[in-house]
C-alpha cells in the first residue's frame, strides 16, 4: 500500500492525477462527520475495502467527478471531536464481525485541522457486515452490495491458504541502482529477493511458485530455483521462468504468522548498457499454485537510467 503520513503525500496524489480505483477511495473532509448517516457511511466504505482487496480510504482530498481525478487537498475535518480513537470506536462497534486489519493515520493539514487515512487489509475473517445489515464490496470505484456467491467466496478464505509473494531489493528496499565494471556492457548483479506469506489462518503444506522475468533482463540463480523455458506471453512479452516447490516436510508449512524467504541468495539481475538510454518497465510475473488456491500477479521493475524501482500489483503508477 501507499505510505501516507503527511500532507505532502496527499498533495502528490493530486499533482500526479492518481485516479480512484478498487483499492483507493477519496473523500472530502466534510464526509467524515458525526451527524446523520455519516458514521454508517464510513463503516460501509471501510468494510467494502476489507471484503474486497483492501486499500486506502482517504479523508481530505476533493475529487473532480467529471474528470474522475482528485482536484485538491482540502483544509481537514472541522469537528475536533473526530479523532483516530473515535473512528476506531465507530468501526469496532458498528461493523460485524470486528475487523482487525485496519490502521488509521492522522494527517496534519497545516491549517489547525486534520485529514485521515484508513489503511485496510483484505479480510480473512469476513465477510464484514455494515450497520444496515448488508455486505458491501468495491465495484466501479463504489461500495455496492454483494451477491450471495461473493459472500460465500469470502467465507472460504479462512479455510484455504491464500499465498502471496513480496519482492524487494537488498535491505527490503523497493529502490536501488546498478553500475558497471570498466569496459563492461553488462551491469554488476542486482539481487531480487522474494518472500512467501499467507494471508489465511489455514497453513499451506505444499505450494509451487513460478517467477517469470522479462527476457530482456539477464538472470542468474541457484537452488532451490529450477530453470524453466522462455515463453512468449500475450500481456508481458517474452518471459524467462524459474520455479521452486515448497513442501512440508522437509520445509515448514507456510503460516499466516510467519513469512519465509524464497531464496536467501535471491535472483541476480543483469542490465545491458543499451537500456540506459531510455526508461523501461520490466515485468516480473509470479504464479502460485497450492491445493485450493491459485494466483497470478505482475510486479514491474521501473528503470530510469541506472535507477530501479519495484512497483507492486495495483501501484498507482501502473494504472
Amino acid at each position: 500500500m501507499l505510505n501516507m503520513s503527511k500532507k505532502a503525500d496527499l498533495q502528490r496524489l493530486v499533482d500526479e492525477g492518481i485516479e480512484e480505483s478498487l483499492t483507493l477511495d477519496y473523500k472530502a473532509s466534510l464526509s467524515l462527520s458525526r451527524e446523520g448517516g455519516k458514521p454508517d457511511e464510513l463503516c460501509k466504505d471501510v468494510s467494502a475495502l476489507a471484503n474486497s482487496a483492501g486499500g486506502l480510504l482517504i479523508y481530505g482530498i476533493e475529487e473532480d467527478k467529471s474528470a474522475g481525478k482528485p482536484s485538491k487537498v482540502d483544509d481537514g475535518v472541522v469537528d475536533p471531536k473526530i479523532t483516530k480513537e473515535w473512528i476506531e470506536q465507530i468501526l469496532n462497534s458498528k461493523v460485524q464481525p470486528r475487523m482487525d486489519g485496519f490502521r488509521i493515520e492522522r494527517i496534519d493539514m497545516e491549517t489547525g485541522k486534520y485529514g485521515y487515512v484508513i489503511s485496510v487489509h483484505q479480510s480473512q475473517i469476513g465477510p464484514h457486515q455494515a450497520p444496515d445489515g448488508k455486505y458491501y464490496k468495491r465495484f466501479n470505484f463504489q461500495s455496492v452490495p454483494m451477491h450471495d456467491y461473493e459472500i460465500r467466496d469470502i467465507m472460504r478464505r479462512s479455510t484455504t491458504p491464500h499465498l502471496y509473494v513480496r519482492f524487494s531489493f537488498l535491505d527490503k528496499r523497493d529502490r536501488t541502482h546498478f553500475d558497471y565494471k570498466a569496459n563492461e556492457e553488462i551491469s554488476k548483479p542486482v539481487l531480487l529477493l522474494g518472500t512467501l506469506g499467507n494471508q489465511s489462518p489455514q497453513p499451506a503444506h505444499y505450494a509451487m511458485v513460478r517467477v517469470g522475468i522479462s527476457s530482456s533482463i539477464g538472470i542468474q540463480h541457484g537452488p532451490p530455483w529450477i530453470t524453466a523455458v522462455v515463453e512468449e506471453t500475450e500481456d508481458y512479452g517474452q518471459l524467462a521462468w524459474v520455479s521452486q516447490v515448497i513442501s512440508a516436510p522437509p520445509n515448514l508449512p507456510v503460516f499466516k504468522e510467519l513469512e519465509q524467504p524464497l531464496d536467501q541468495r535471491g535472483i541476480a539481475l543483469f542490465f545491458h548498457s543499451r537500456t540506459l538510454a531510455q526508461s523501461h518497465r520490466w515485468p516480473v510475473v509470479v504464479e502460485i499454485l497450492c491445493p485450493g488456491f491459485t494466483s497470478r500477479e505482475a510486479w514491474f521493475i521501473q528503470q530510469q537510467g541506472s535507477n530501479l524501482r519495484l512497483l507492486p500489483p495495483g501501484h498507482p503508477l501502473l494504472r
